[in-house]
């Protein structure tokens, strides 16, 4: 699968993103961004570049959720975050994920952060990986010290650290995986549509609180989606405007997307 246009991923989950909702509250901090509107909040992760112009140049206080969402295409990372968090306020809203069948049935109930984490991907596909190539796009805590020696496993950052890959050698390194998970972080930065094209050949999984739970990204060669969705939005919002590194998890619950008829 190669794309003719990188943005018509982009434009087809805008397509669905209302016009007559406003922003009642954002932040951008460290690590986490955050968009309230009305009853729902979204989160991503922040992207730390403001090297480029702004889109907007006015606050996003009362903009409405679309025009804040067109932000995504901004290759201003703080902005495109706030953009990424007004799209998962939207399309990761608890009963939109419900209503597509994307929590685990224990996990809808499941009240302990440690019951939670059970429902996480790395998790989820720990069996399912031994033995195999997997590539990870971006870190992501605590798992590689139990993934290493149970697989032949890669990882590629934007930031390396001791013994990642840099982003660069994606090109080369993802199209000899059986499995590819990478952060949704990429949807922001706009990297996931040619490391799309390059994870074709592998089981790819988009992982992380960034990942907008869009059933069109399947079409464009994820095979699933694992984010998240936020229950408790004064939880997120203090998180943020505290730019705490605490991690995103007790502000609301895992979920897991697959397309129609597909088991894990």
């Amino acid at each position: 699968m190669f794309f003719l246009n990188y943005w018509h991923l982009y434009d087809e989950i805008l397509a669905d993103i209302p016009d007559d909702v406003c922003i009642d509250d954002y932040a951008v901090g460290v690590p986490w961004t955050f968009v309230r509107t009305g009853g729902f909040t979204g989160v991503a992760m922040t992207i730390r570049s403001d090297t480029r112009p702004h889109m907007r140049d006015e606050s996003f206080i009362g903009c409405s959720l679309r025009e804040a969402a067109e932000c995504v295409m901004s290759w201003n990372g703080h902005e495109a975050s706030i953009a990424t968090a007004a799209i998962n306020a939207w399309i990761n809203r608890p009963k939109k994920v419900a209503a597509l069948r994307g929590f685990h049935n224990e996990d809808e109930h499941a009240e302990t952060l440690a019951e939670r984490r059970k429902f996480e991907a790395f998790a989820l596909y720990k069996e399912r990986i031994r033995g195999k190539k997997v590539a990870v796009v971006g870190h992501f805590p605590n798992f590689e010290k139990e993934w290493s020696p149970i697989c032949e496993l890669s990882i590629l950052e934007q930031n390396p650290h001791d013994g990642d890959y840099p982003a660069e050698a994606a090109e080369y390194v993802i199209p000899r995986q059986d499995f590819v998970f990478m952060t949704g972080a990429t949807f922001t930065n706009k990297t996931m549509p040619r490391l799309l094209e390059l994870s074709q050949n592998a089981v790819t999984v988009i992982v992380g609180p960034s990942v907008p739970m869009h059933p069109c990204l399947f079409d464009y060669g994820a095979d699933a989606l694992s984010g998240f969705t936020v229950t408790e939005p004064d939880l997120a919002a203090d998180l943020v405007h505290r730019s705490s590194w605490q991690g995103i998890s007790p502000c609301g619950k895992m979920a897991d997307l697959l397309p129609p008829g597909t088991l894990l």
